[in-house]
């Protein structure tokens, strides 16, 4: 009969406890099984340690798996009493004929964390990796990273026996798990520590050709950060390599892939160069063609990083690239950024007429990236503009409710209108959008919709009453759109100021006692600048840009800076989240690059490019000092100024 309630665990526990200290071998081996069963359900069995310690004097394999197994789970619990188990495990370590047992006890004294411990863990440590079985060697390389983030001040001597086993290494399985292991310490660590010179790259390359997959993908993964003394290095290297890009593992594949991106910047002849990117462009579109969506998005991602540096890479393939009616949304609007960024002044024809097909989908998201792509592709490309304003104009035909895309829309047709303002005759696109506005809801559609109205005041029939209309909801805008506000109104006043008088009136008592002070600023500069000169204010405000080149949309994702270090760590999760691998993981340190600028490998026709738009910059400075002198006075002085066009003056006071 059980006393003061159930005692059943206790019962099990001192069942077992009997059992473990039982002459028969079998009936511990039974116990030390029941143990680890009700570990692993969650039962606390941390009572026995003593008992199961006892049990590692037998020899079985069997039997040391399980009890490492236990030790490792309750190790951090009772650190007192694992001290214990030290001296059977150098015992397993250094006496033991049996190399599975030398390996099994170096890994289970490397999995228990505890920093008291470690300093234990040392010297059987340096026995194992210069042990003469390559299992052995392989499992204590393994080991090092795990001491080495509890206790790195006492890894110095481990971090020399593995730069020299590395230059004396011959197996091919070692040399994999030492690279790995040494380049994990160098990511946390921040600093070089494998010291690379021919004779060991000759080793890494003859290890590829006899490692399996992961052996494979460790060792690419490491030469991809070496920087090749010099060219025929680069090359020897890259021609080891190839035969990598047809392998049928995609992870290899990639890695190959990132290797060979990485040496094209120390290559010296560009017919080469040339060849490699044909090469390269195949693996990775076959990549694309596995059925699992989850690695074609991590292909499409690191494409996307891929043609910020080599935009030559895909620039006949844009097909390839073209969205199926049953792929996931997450896959099509990656190959939507990735068609505008292939797309040139040869092939943006054949990917407007891709995109407005798009553009009736089901789906209001992917139909707002898809009018954002054309509105870029309008952007960049000249000749594409009035094409590009045709898809959004009978798009817009078919409107009949507010919805993102339609939202997205009005950005676009702002952003088109701005760079030629001559396209507002296109298919009567004015007269179009005008009978949506009121579709319209988002602070940035609100707002482009009040540029439109102030921009073609003069074109747009009842322009002056859907101002007062926007005009009298101003304190209840956004503040983006009320700052468009007074800048369109002040258009419209200088378009129309007899019947525009009482609308800039109510329009500058609404915003000048604004909390926000952007807006309550850019009220008293307007206000200000109507009281002294208005040919100043139409200079200002009504002005038409002489040149398209700021309109240039920047589809970088990285700067220029952190190109490499992304390049370096393509495939990794950080470039998934197109993030900097120290951005997304605290604990991480990225290596010095010595390489300042990343090289662009742009099309002949593309490279003039920079060298116009310098030029234009300069045309631009040089009009903004001569306009400067004329508008030489104090915008936040309140008192009169003296005006030399006094006949042209406007009150504004007197009109409030």
């Amino acid at each position: 009969m059980a006393y003061f309630g159930n005692n059943q665990q206790r019962g099990e526990l001192q069942e077992l406890f009997t059992d473990l200290n039982d002459l028969n071998f079998d009936k511990k081996k039974e116990a030390i099984k029941k143990v680890i069963a009700y570990m692993t359900v969650g039962k606390d069995v941390s009572q026995l340690f003593q008992s199961v310690i006892k049990c590692l004097e037998f020899q079985d394999i069997e039997m040391k798996k399980l009890i490492y197994l236990y030790i490792v789970n309750y190790s951090r619990q009772k650190p007192d009493d694992a001290i214990m188990v030290i001296q059977n495990f150098r015992k397993d370590v250094r006496k033991s004929e049996n190399p599975l047992v030398r390996a099994l006890a170096i890994r289970t004294f490397g999995c228990l964390r505890v920093p008291k411990l470690n300093e234990y863990l040392i010297e059987p440590l340096k026995d194992c990796i210069q042990d003469d079985d390559p299992y052995v060697r392989k499992t204590a390389v393994l080991c090092v990273p795990k001491v080495f983030e509890v206790s790195p001040e006492l890894c110095p001597a481990l971090l020399e026996l593995l730069q020299k086993l590395l230059e004396k290494e011959s197996n091919a399985l070692v040399l994999a798990n030492l690279i790995q292991s040494m380049r994990e310490i160098e990511v946390v660590n921040g600093k070089q520590l494998i010291l690379m010179n021919p004779k060991i790259i000759q080793k890494l390359l003859l290890a590829i050709d006899e490692c399996m997959e992961w052996g494979q993908i460790f060792i690419l993964d490491y030469l991809a950060t070496y920087d090749p003394v010099e060219s025929k290095q680069a090359e020897i290297i890259i021609e080891r390599t190839l035969p990598r890009l047809s392998h049928i593992n995609p992870t290899v594949t990639f890695c190959a892939v990132k290797l060979i991106l990485k040496y094209l910047d120390h290559l010296d002849n560009g017919d080469l160069v040339k060849n490699l990117c044909k090469k390269i462009s195949p693996s990775l579109i076959s990549l694309l063609s596995w059925n699992q969506p989850e690695i074609q998005y991590t292909i499409l991602r690191n494409i996307s990083l891929i043609l910020q540096k080599f935009p030559i890479l895909f620039e006949n393939e844009v097909k390839v690239f073209f969205c199926s009616f049953n792929e996931p949304y997450y896959i099509k609007y990656e190959k939507l950024d990735i068609m505008v960024r292939i797309c040139d002044s040869k092939n943006f024809n054949q990917v407007l007429n891709e995109l407005m097909i798009y553009i009736n989908e089901a789906d209001p998201h992917f139909v707002r990236k898809t009018i954002k792509s054309i509105g870029k592709i309008g952007i960049m490309y000249d000749k594409a503009l009035s094409e590009a304003v045709s898809i959004l104009v009978e798009f817009a035909k078919n409107v009949q409710q507010a919805n993102e895309s339609v939202q997205e829309l009005f950005i676009q047709m702002q952003i088109l209108y701005r760079k030629n303002r001559n396209l507002y005759k296109t298919n009567d696109s004015l007269k179009i959008l005008f009978n949506i506005l009121e579709y319209a809801n988002e602070p940035e559609a609100k707002s482009a919709c009040t540029w439109i109205v102030g921009e073609f005041a003069e074109f747009i029939p009842k322009s002056v009453d859907k101002m007062k209309e926007y005009i009298d909801n101003f304190l209840i805008e956004d503040r983006l759109v009320q700052l468009q506000l007074l800048t369109s109104g002040v258009k419209l006043y200088i378009k129309y100021p007899s019947l525009c008088s009482a609308l800039i009136q109510q329009l500058i008592n609404s915003a000048k006692d604004s909390f926000n002070p952007d807006v309550r600023d850019r009220t008293y500069i307007y206000w200000r600048l109507l009281s002294t000169d208005p040919e100043i204010v139409k200079n200002l405000v009504c002005s038409v840009p002489t040149n398209s080149s700021q309109f240039q949309k920047d589809i970088r994702l990285w700067e220029t800076k952190d190109l490499i270090i992304a390049l370096e760590n393509m495939g990794s999760i950080s470039n998934l989240f197109h993030k900097l691998p120290n951005q997304l993981y605290k604990n991480i340190k990225i290596r010095n690059n010595h390489q300042q600028e990343a090289k662009i490998y742009k099309a002949d026709e593309k490279q003039d490019i920079p060298q116009k738009e310098q030029e234009i910059k300069k045309e631009d400075q040089n009009q903004q000092i001569q306009q400067q002198p004329k508008q030489d006075f104090d915008l936040l002085n309140f008192d009169e100024p003296v005006s030399k066009s006094n006949n042209n003056k406007i009150d504004v006071y007197d009109l409030i």
